[in-house]
């Protein structure tokens, strides 16, 4: 009687372990063939900022182009988060402002505006940077005329902060071809090699500020 318990109790362990090996193996297989259907949300109604079909050089207008990169230029050249080391990445040889500008120019941001940027960072004050959308050269100049707005809170974590605006004007030298860079800085530059390691992709360009002027509006 006893033996024949042992043998019943045996059966049962074994019907327990297939059970269990069952179900995990279930688990496996479930996880094996799991499919994520991708969602794309329209985040705003304005049809500028609208998620779009991606476009090649070709299908883009010079202007467009242009107008795109001295945003971003003068964006970076202002802009201010509460990071010391959004700065201090800002400022390093290799970040974005320093390929978009010639050394002369970058020296010049690094020697009289980042010092400003440092302290506002260090402050945590944030500025936000507008650049408005007609950017044009006069008749006869070098130089592109390039208006913008900034809004400055100086106080941190305090919702009914008004912010401090100032507007004022830019004027940029520019060289500018619509076509993609294969020199930085007389070096040799590889786009994909440049894109994949995470690099921005305002740098592919072969855009160039060679000089700033500050003015007022």
């Amino acid at each position: 009687m006893k033996r024949f318990l042992w043998i019943l109790v045996g059966i049962m362990l074994m019907g327990v372990t297939f059970s269990i090996l069952y179900f995990a193996s279930a688990i496996y297989d479930a996880g094996d063939q799991m499919h994520i259907e991708p969602y794309v949300f329209q985040p705003n109604n304005l049809s500028s900022r609208r998620i779009g079909v991606p476009m090649s050089i070709d299908q883009m207008k010079d202007s467009e182009i242009m107008d795109a990169l001295v945003k971003k230029f003068v964006t970076e050249y202002f802009y201010v988060t509460p990071d010391i080391e959004n700065i201090s990445r800002r400022k390093r040889r290799g970040g974005i402002l320093s390929l978009m500008a010639s050394g002369d120019v970058y020296n010049q941001w690094v020697d009289g505006v980042v010092p400003e940027l440092e302290q506002m960072a260090g402050d945590k004050m944030l500025r936000t940077v507008r650049v408005a959308n007609q950017i044009f050269k006069p008749q006869g100049s070098d130089y592109w005329t390039v208006a913008y707005e900034l809004k400055t809170w100086d106080v941190p974590n305090d919702m009914a902060a008004t912010p401090v605006i100032e507007r004022g004007v830019l004027y940029l030298k520019i060289a500018f071809e619509k076509q993609l860079r294969d020199q930085m800085h007389g070096a040799p530059f590889n786009v994909r090699e440049y894109l994949d390691n995470g690099g921005d992709p305002a740098a592919i360009f072969n855009f160039r500020v060679d000089a700033v002027v500050h003015g007022r509006n």
